[in-house]
């Protein structure tokens, strides 16, 4: 809720984000700051238009300011961990990844955003059990089993695509729609049950998702007829 020192930045800043220009909605943001230059939701709004800009440096300050304002709030932990791996910081991401996921040792999320971390830093000796532990807090989500199901397509030789279909039936059978679940089950099957994997596809080629749909449209290409 925007305070009332700086309630017409706000209002600004949220009318141009919804006009598309995000520059002018992060200046009002910073105007704001005149006012109230520690108040956490400002600096929280600053990072999240930062990161939809892709502007990562920028995200990573903010990430440094909210740390400084509150610096044992998990939340404000994990987005420096996000903005300092897109900025290409691994060594500095990786061990707020983890302390994250110690101060929330049952989180899903944590999990997958370590697990993502490593991935990217090519230390894959935990990634699977990460993954798996994520999975079996949360089986029918789509996050987690699709990002499991990638990782044992693309690092566990011949047993992959039988764990992958095998983990995401029953993302599937909660989640009917699931353009990702589809499209990651027709990489499962391709080889083994094309007729499926083709049916998979298909499913994609009626959702909303441009990138998705020429994915699916080039591995249509690739399935055995």
């Amino acid at each position: 809720m925007a305070k009332e020192s700086y309630r017409a930045q706000w209002e600004r800043s949220r009318a141009y984000l919804e006009t598309g220009d995000l520059g002018l909605a992060l200046q009002e943001l910073r105007d704001a700051l005149t006012f109230a230059p520690d108040d956490a939701v400002l600096w929280e709004e600053i990072f999240n238009l930062s990161l939809l800009g892709g502007l990562t440096q920028n995200a990573l300050a903010a990430a440094l300011r909210l740390r400084q304002l509150a610096p044992e709030n998990p939340n404000f932990i994990g987005l420096h961990a996000m903005a300092a791996l897109l900025a290409g910081k691994l060594a500095d991401a990786l061990p707020l990844f983890e302390e994250v996921l110690q101060r929330d040792p049952e989180s899903v999320e944590a999990r997958r955003q370590l697990a993502r971390a490593l991935d990217v830093a090519g230390q894959r000796g935990r990634v699977r059990t990460l993954l798996e532990e994520a999975v079996a807090r949360a089986p029918t989500d789509t996050g987690a089993p699709n990002d499991l199901a990638v990782h044992y397509l693309e690092h566990v030789p011949r047993e992959g695509p039988a764990l992958a279909a095998s983990v995401l039936a029953p993302v599937l059978e909660a989640h009917p729609e699931d353009p990702t679940t589809h499209f990651n089950l027709a990489l499962a099957l391709r080889l083994g049950e094309p007729a499926k994997a083709r049916h998979h596809a298909e499913q994609v080629l009626k959702g909303s998702d441009k990138e998705l749909r020429t994915k699916a449209q080039q591995l249509l290409t690739m399935i055995p007829a």
